[in-house]
């Protein structure tokens, strides 16, 4: 449980520094350099409604941190894609995110087998 408090701790950390709201943030981390899914793709990857997410890809639109555009083949779709400012900010907020104190305190051995069971449940 102290592992998780301090993680929490650690994450509103790394996004006040970057100025980004927990939604933004994620939003962020799962949008892959150069992918371009669709609103309602991008929703499902984060687990929200697409109407949710709508107002988010705005505001990090407005941030300059993503692209909103009409899809080629649908005009009804819209289509997300990061900037070079966007993936700038992401690189940041993974490498913060990385720098997890609590985490580096474990063993190398340790860090491995965190990382295999959170890949398990990821």
């Amino acid at each position: 449980m102290e592992l998780f408090a301090h993680t929490l701790d650690h994450q509103g950390t790394c996004l006040e520094m970057l100025e980004l709201t927990y939604a933004q943030a994620k939003l962020l981390w799962r949008l892959e350099v150069g992918d371009t899914p669709s609103l309602k793709e991008l929703a499902r990857r984060c687990g929200v409604d697409p109407s949710n997410l709508s107002g988010i890809v705005d505001q990090l639109t407005d941030r300059g941190l993503v692209l909103s555009r009409r899809a080629v083949h649908d005009k009804r779709v819209r289509v997300i894609r990061l900037t070079a400012d966007g993936v700038r900010l992401r690189r940041k907020l993974i490498a913060c995110l990385a720098q997890n104190p609590s985490v580096g305190s474990l063993s190398p051995e340790k860090q491995k087998q965190l990382l295999e069971i959170l890949r398990e449940v990821s």
